[in-house]
């Protein structure tokens, strides 16, 4: 079991949890979520990297989680700021960024601002994609707002998750518990998501501001981006596989210190196959050690 932490961000407080090894010989890892979900994600990966010889620490973001959630402070810099805090905080030796989707992006954003203080970044399924190429605000803002789901029944919501996944997770209780720890369930038995509508649409903006592609160009710690694609998609309206196929050539391109690499699977790959994505981070991790 992880140890529970708290550590002090960017003037809120943050919740962590951390996976130590009995042999620690790689880098430390700090793992980063995505929008409106946990740290639980990586709770399939994360005691896999640990028992490869890594500290793992899994950081709930401002505004999720068990972390704080304050009305303001969702733009990209202050979660560089939670995150540099957090590092300090919790004596992360130059650790490893690993963010999933607009943990990703935060995780791009720091390397950037920040390069002495990270080893290098895998960014898995997130923070090569830039949606200003695709859309004006207002555009972005209808089609990737979340659906409101307060009040629905815990019954209601589970079986939402299980249609939304496709079959392509099997709801086991470990996979359960990381989808409800993205929720807060009334004494009523119905869900509200801990991540608030209002918070979603900040972070959302924040996105949709940053220049993803042209931070990628000039980052310069090792980088591998790591995305996502399944052997059999699901119909998508709104054409992101199209993009990503646009966006992984733009990424080779780049070269030099930043890979790009396919790797088979949905957007939550954490939780549908946590081995291969525990291998193909150790691998990178590999690569940096010295």
């Amino acid at each position: 079991m992880p140890n529970e932490r708290w550590v002090a961000g960017d003037g809120v407080r943050l919740h962590a949890r951390e996976w130590s090894s009995p042999v620690a010989r790689g880098p430390d890892l700090l793992l980063l979520h995505g929008l409106a979900s946990s740290s639980h994600i990586w709770d399939l990966v994360a005691p896999i990297l640990a028992r490869r010889g890594h500290r793992v620490v899994a950081l709930d973001q401002r505004g999720h989680g068990r972390s704080a959630k304050p009305s303001s402070g969702y733009r990209l810099e202050r979660f560089v700021a939670d995150s540099a805090a957090a590092i300090r905080a919790l004596g992360l030796s130059r650790p490893i960024l690993v963010g999933h989707s607009f943990g990703a992006n935060v995780a791009l954003e720091l390397a950037h601002r920040r390069p002495r203080s990270v080893r290098g970044l895998v960014l898995l399924d997130g923070g090569f994609l830039g949606l200003r190429e695709r859309f004006d605000w207002k555009t972005a803002r209808q089609v990737l707002a979340p659906p409101d789901l307060r009040g629905t029944p815990l019954s209601e919501f589970l079986e939402f998750v299980r249609y939304e996944l496709g079959g392509a997770i099997r709801i086991t209780p470990e996979v359960e518990a990381v989808v409800l720890s993205l929720m807060r369930v009334d004494r009523h038995g119905n869900i509200h998501p801990r991540l608030s509508r209002a918070n979603h649409l900040k972070i959302l903006r924040a996105l949709w501001e940053q220049d993803t592609p042209g931070l990628l160009r000039r980052v310069r710690v090792p980088t591998l981006v790591l995305a996502a694609r399944s052997r059999d998609p699901v119909p998508d309206s709104a054409g992101f596989r199209q993009e990503k196929e646009r966006a992984a050539s733009r990424v080779r391109a780049i070269g030099g210190h930043v890979r790009f690499e396919w790797i088979e699977g949905i957007h939550d790959v954490p939780l549908q196959r946590p081995r291969a994505v525990s291998a193909r981070i150790a691998r990178f991790a590999g690569t940096l050690v010295g």
